[in-house]
């Protein structure tokens, strides 16, 4: 209840700080079918658990976004401590290449409007739902894009910081 009451909070300190603008058209309920929250789709397959987080692919995943060309697509989900499921919380698409980068960054331009924010060859749309990353790496000449639920992540973060806690306190 108490962390309820912390979410509710924060919502309202948001809204009225004036960021409304923590938000941007068209944010995703999910990726390609599969909504937050869902447990991981038929034909997905374990792959390892990275820090709490089962990371997940697909065989049959289609490896591109329009004319943008991946070499790997990850799909991460977690299990909440009061739930039995997997929870989908993210995607995330790798590539190679300045190309796919700025095809995909015209991609997310146009569907997504001006990044909420903005660094080099790195951008970022963050809404109450999702949160969409786009970053490049010209010396390895490769990036990734993330998709994930703003909201679970979150959860997940707060979770794995209060375990960090607990575990500390018999430290002191």
């Amino acid at each position: 209840m108490k962390k309820i009451a912390v979410v509710a909070v924060l919502v309202m300190l948001l809204i009225s700080s004036g960021m409304a603008s923590f938000a941007f058209q068209n944010e995703p309920k999910g990726f390609r079918g599969l909504k937050w929250g869902d447990p991981p789709s038929e034909g997905m397959e374990f792959l390892r658990e990275v820090e709490g987080m089962m990371v997940y692919g697909n065989p049959d995943e289609k490896m591109k976004l329009g004319d943008a060309r991946f070499y790997m697509i990850l799909h991460t989900f977690y299990v909440p401590p009061d739930a039995i499921e997997k929870t989908f919380m993210a995607t995330a698409l790798y590539f190679k290449g300045e190309e796919n980068f700025n095809i995909l960054e015209t991609i997310c331009r146009v569907k997504f409007g001006e990044p909420t924010e903005e660094g080099f060859h790195q951008f970022q749309w963050t809404g109450l739902a999702s949160t969409v990353v786009l970053t490049y790496d010209s010396v390895e000449e490769s990036g990734f894009m993330s998709v994930g639920s703003t909201m679970i992540f979150g959860r997940y973060t707060e979770e794995k910081e209060q375990k960090q806690a607990e575990d500390a306190e018999k430290d002191w």
